[in-house]
């Protein structure tokens, strides 16, 4: 709880900071990322490997990973800052995932993640990377198909098993995805399609 608080505070100081311009520049400050979001081997010591902010808007946030000060990218990640929704591409794989700081998960252990968005419905076979945070691969194709239905709807419901349904609201998402989808193509990690928002000159 205390990291999710500490992650929205940093958000809204950024806003307050950089207001209109927050969307059209990286953010290169320090700044608290969800653990889920990071990669395995951030640590938070001093190094020229940092997490830093593509897009903020309504609630979701698209974030790179540079092992070296910004000269390359070997992370992409895009998600609700609430966690229950996550996207992380690399060289090596493409993840949905969902986290929460209250679950006590033993590694590996497996369920079912059910996530309907619109007329969109996906069961994703999650497994436990930590204590708190589950993780499914998934095909370029597939997710493709995901995010353009979230571009078309306004809310994401994500069932876990048959118990535990939460939703996420996707206002803001369109133009984080776009960044997530920019990330991942330019990157060479997985052609996501062209998102509903993006525009194929900078003019």
């Amino acid at each position: 709880m205390i990291r999710k608080q500490n992650f929205l505070l940093a958000c809204l100081a950024l806003v307050s900071l950089s207001g209109g311009a927050m969307a059209q520049s990286y953010d290169d400050r320090p700044q608290a990322v969800p653990v889920a979001m990071q990669p395995e081997d951030e640590n938070g010591g001093p190094s020229p490997s940092r997490m830093l902010v593509d897009e903020r808007a309504g609630g979701w946030v698209a974030i790179h990973h540079t092992p070296d000060a910004g000269v390359h990218t070997d992370l992409c990640i895009a998600g609700s800052e609430s966690e229950i929704l996550m996207f992380r591409a690399d060289a090596d794989s493409l993840q949905v995932r969902s986290a929460d700081d209250h679950w006590t998960l033993a590694t590996g252990e497996k369920g079912d993640m059910t996530v309907t968005v619109g007329a969109y419905t996906r069961v994703f076979h999650m497994q436990a990377n930590d204590a708190t945070t589950l993780a499914a691969d998934i095909r370029p194709a597939d997710l493709t198909g995901l995010l353009n239905a979230m571009a078309q709807n306004h809310m994401a419901v994500v069932k876990f098993g048959d118990h535990t349904t939460l939703s996420v609201g996707l206002s803001g998402s369109v133009p984080v995805l776009d960044r997530f989808r920019g990330c991942a193509e330019t990157q060479h990690f997985a052609d996501l399609g062209q998102g509903a928002g993006q525009k194929a000159s900078p003019f």
